[in-house]
Formats: structure tokens, sequence, C-alpha cells
């Protein structure tokens, strides 16, 4: 069976290029990665969820997050293909993100994990970790709506640092340059790798 790595944090924190780093690593150490981004803005609840962050719809937090799930279903099947093949996934997002952004949104941890109960799980989870006042330079587009909203990327890093206490993620501090950064992460993922035989 494969393995599920999930790379988590606000909104400009390095997900995007800390997911493609380590699965460039995972490679040169021989394993057989394969990287996934979630929102997938290329399915047709995807194309809806891009369609409100952009300011084009409005919709409640309720069904917001409904279709964040309804998105990781989409792609459910595909994951567990990947995962009967002994892929090792980096994830960009993941079930975590809904929880963190879905509380800062006022909505329950228990309903938001009922949305996605029955999904493939991570294995492990590596949180990015910076103040999102220090991320504005790291922006190279137009932000959309969540991103524009400094107070909710304020709660959303606080909840975050709680559930990573709460359910074991590893914390990373991505404040530093992107090669420091990258060799923490690889330091853990490593040591997960090892532990579980796969390394």
């Amino acid at each position: 069976m494969g393995f599920m790595i999930g790379i988590e944090g606000i909104d400009a924190v390095g997900k995007n290029t800390h997911s493609l780093l380590l699965c460039s690593w995972l490679r040169n150490e021989g394993l057989d990665a394969t990287r996934i981004a979630f929102p997938d803005y290329r399915t047709s609840i995807g194309k809806e969820i891009k369609r409100f962050l952009s300011g084009k719809t409005s919709y409640g937090p309720e069904l917001r997050h409904l279709l964040f799930a309804a998105n990781r279903w989409e792609k459910r099947d595909e994951i567990i293909t990947l995962l009967k093949t002994d892929k090792i996934i980096v994830v960009d997002r993941y079930t975590e993100s809904n929880l963190a952004y879905g509380m800062a949104n006022g909505l329950s941890m228990s309903w938001l994990e009922n949305l996605e109960r029955g999904l493939p799980q991570t294995k492990l989870v590596i949180l990015l970790d910076a103040l999102p006042k220090s991320l504005e330079s790291r922006r190279h587009r137009r932000k959309d709506e969540y991103e524009k909203d400094l107070a909710m990327q304020n709660d959303v890093r606080r909840i975050y640092k709680q559930l990573a206490n709460t359910f074991g993620w590893h914390l990373v501090n991505a404040a530093g340059p992107i090669k420091e950064v990258q060799d923490s992460i690889a330091r853990i993922v490593k040591a997960a790798l090892t532990k579980e035989g796969i390394l």
C-alpha cells in the first residue's frame, strides 16, 4: 500500500513550492512519487469553487466547505488506485485544510470531519507555518476571497497550530530560505518512511 503525505498551511506559505520539491526529492531517493493539489479547479466542482473564490458567486460557509470536501470525493477513486500501486502521494492541501478553514468560518470540527469520512487518509501531515503578514511579498497573482482576508488568515494559522498539537502534525517554520525549509521537510519525511520500511 502507498503512503500519503499532506502539505498544509495558510495561503502563500509555500505549499505549492515545497510539495513540488518534496516530490522531486522522493523520486531522487528512488521512490515512485506523485503530487496532487486541492482544490482541483479542472473538475466541475472545482470550477464552482474557483467561481466563489474569485468573487463571481456567493455561498454560505456550509456550502463552501461542502464543495471543498466534494472536490476531494471527485478524486477518491484516483487516490485509492494510486495508493494500491504503492505510490507515494504528496498532496498540497487535503482534508486537514477543510478543518482549519472551516473552523475559522465558524463550523464545528465534527461536522467538517463527517464531510470527508471515508476518504483515504494522510499518514503524515507537515504544517508549514509563517505569519500571514510576512507572506505578502510572495503573492504574484490576484488574491482570491480567502487570501484577501488577513484576519481570517491569522485565525486559520492559529487553528492549524491547535490542530497540529491535537493530531501530532509536524510543524515546520516556513519563514526561512527555501532550501532550509525543504531540508526540514526532507528530514521529517525520511524518518517517517524509514519507520514504515519504505526507505
